[in-house]
């Protein structure tokens, strides 16, 4: 039966090269929000213009994902669900559709997500975002670490 896992992490946590290897796998196919965000729309924009276009991106995800699933095949949501309310909403997004699912966390703590996202501008090919170190303490800020009365597999 298919399955559909959402990757769960901040910046540098790992969370693409995890959810690669699980493509592997899992025989998967890997939905990453920055892979499509950057060839569309290039890197740099207004949030507010950011925030709406990933907004439709993610829909078109979520219906390409509900046809995969219908072919039996298992599909995995790499895109961080940094607030509690995006790991609820996806969560009883999944429930709704009757799909098998998994909430996947990386415990990476911030200095070692800080590092690697910093270290990575030197590698990031045109994949992945530019990552300041003002940016990563601006977005910490954003970030909501998974709680008890979730359903999240926690893997250091």
């Amino acid at each position: 039966m298919a399955k559909i896992y959402f990757i769960c992490g901040f910046i540098g946590a790992g969370k693409t090269t995890y959810a690669k290897k699980l493509e592997k796998e899992a025989n998967a196919f890997r939905f990453n929000a920055d892979e499509w965000m950057i060839p569309l729309f290039g890197e740099h924009m207004e949030r507010e213009l950011f925030d709406s276009r990933l907004l439709a991106l993610k829909s078109l995800f979520k219906t390409s994902a509900l046809q995969m699933m219908n072919l039996g095949v298992s599909v995995i949501f790499d895109f961080g669900f940094w607030k509690k309310s995006d790991r609820v909403d996806i969560a009883n997004w999944a429930k709704e559709n009757s799909l098998e699912f998994e909430v996947i966390y990386l415990d990476v703590d911030y200095e070692e997500c800080k590092k690697r996202a910093v270290n990575r501008n030197n590698t990031r090919g045109d994949e992945t975002y530019e990552m300041t170190a003002e940016m990563l303490e601006m977005f910490w800020s954003c970030f909501e670490l998974p709680t008890p009365d979730e359903n999240v597999v926690w893997v250091k």
